[in-house]
């Protein structure tokens, strides 16, 4: 496959932590938009690895799914 930047799998790992967290607790991202602030266009963009979250928004989504911010980063 193409190679992806670490800057980009970062990216990746993020956006595929929040969704998977949001999704293991049963939560649409209107849901998540509630709870966080966030529009959901920003928070699909994030899961998607479309936009990068500001430490403000990491921090409002392990809030509002009760986790730990770090636990995004997986390996990282």
């Amino acid at each position: 496959g193409l190679l992806i930047d670490p800057e980009e799998e970062l990216l990746r790992t993020i956006g595929h932590n929040i969704r998977q967290a949001r999704k293991d607790q049963n939560l649409t991202l209107k849901q998540m938009s509630r709870r966080t602030g966030l529009s959901v266009s920003l928070l699909s963009q994030i899961a998607r690895a479309e936009s990068s979250a500001s430490v403000s928004s990491l921090f409002k989504l392990a809030t509002a799914l009760d986790c730990r911010v770090t636990e995004f980063f997986g390996p990282y």
